[in-house]
């Protein structure tokens, strides 16, 4: 086929235009990422927020400026540039965020266990999990660890969360109330004031369960790990059995606060999807029956949804359709709507 001079002119001039136009594109991205690159280490966290969310997407095109933020100590930009690690593959920015888990701040140590966690790179889990138990470390720093190892389920590491778990720190013991003591203490705060002496001295602070959250990260975990193949380990049953028990305890109303065993249930639940043994359902039943009848309403919605998905041994179902029945008349309304009642407005 023959073709003109004309036809040739303007194929060169469809090609030079095209290639100027992805010239002009890359550079003005470039820019842009230049420009993301900067905002990321703003003292505005607002501004910073929003490069973080844009730099996603183009962490392969900065990971070695990523890096070198990420070796910087003092900075907010260094825990921003471990948390973009996170969607990078390089061996050079796993060993950056490897490093930073022992990092001065623990904002840094929790970035880089939730970038680790969010990898998969499983060589750093026994790290991970040191920091996870370690009752000294900062709170947010415990629970990015325990969040992470579940994402990286080990099953080596089921003995440490189920001690998280369960590990409920006790109440400081109630001191005995003295009625004539109580009474010389009001009289002589009466005569105090009369005399102008109004000095208060500090209020005592009203104890409360700070490991509440993380036990509950804890309970969830223990789901994730007890249904990876491995030995059976310090908790001696297979982990499976070995999760099932540790949740179990954690449902105990003596032992733990509603909102851990709301979701150690939803966790028994979990566990019995993951791993399909009857040796698992029958444990993971027996506990939802029990905690089927519990006085919190959360605690049975949890439990009733848990007998309702997992597939029961046939020597409990009769039981199981009993709980079923009696919570189609529970008082609570989402209890019966968990047992199959239909939901107002459809």
């Amino acid at each position: 086929m023959n073709v003109n001079r004309r036809t040739w002119t303007l194929l060169i001039v469809t090609v030079a235009v095209i290639g100027g136009v992805y010239a002009i594109t890359l550079w003005q991205r470039a820019r842009e990422t230049q420009r993301l690159m900067s905002e990321l280490q703003s003292p505005d966290h607002a501004v910073a927020a929003q490069a973080m969310t844009s730099l996603r997407e183009r962490v392969a095109s900065v990971n070695d400026e990523l890096i070198a933020i990420a070796r910087q100590e003092g900075t907010d930009a260094r825990w921003r540039a471990l948390e973009l690690l996170a969607h990078d593959t390089t061996a050079s920015s796993r060993e950056v965020l490897t490093d930073a888990l022992q990092a001065p701040d623990p904002v840094v140590r929790a970035a880089a266990a939730s970038a680790l966690g969010e990898r998969g790179i499983r060589g750093a889990a026994d790290r991970i999990a040191m920091l996870a138990g370690a009752e000294q470390e900062q709170m947010e720093v415990r629970l990015a660890a325990v969040r992470a190892l579940q994402k990286l389920r080990t099953p080596t590491h089921l003995a440490e969360m189920s001690r998280i778990a369960t590990d409920r720190p006790p109440p400081p013991p109630e001191e005995p109330e003295e009625q004539a003591e109580e009474a010389t203490d009001a009289e002589e705060a009466a005569e105090a004031q009369e005399a102008g002496e109004t000095e208060e001295g500090p209020e005592a602070e009203e104890w409360s369960d700070d490991t509440e959250q993380l036990r509950i990260e804890a309970v969830r975990a223990v789901a994730v790990l007890g249904a990876q193949s491995g030995p059976a380990g310090a908790l001696g049953d297979d982990p499976a059995t070995a999760a099932g028990i540790v949740l179990t305890e954690a449902t105990s109303p003596v032992e733990h606060s509603d909102r851990v065993r709301k979701a150690a249930c939803y966790a028994l639940t979990d566990l019995a999807q993951l791993e399909l043994s009857e040796d698992v359902r029958t444990v993971v039943v027996r506990s939802l029956l029990e905690a089927s009848d519990d006085e919190i309403g959360d605690v049975r919605i949890a439990a009733i949804h848990g007998l309702k998905t997992v597939q029961a041994p046939m020597d409990l179902r009769d039981e199981v359709a009993r709980a079923m029945e009696d919570a189609l008349d529970d008082e609570h309304y989402w209890v019966r709507v968990a047992a199959g009642e239909e939901p107002i407005g459809g």
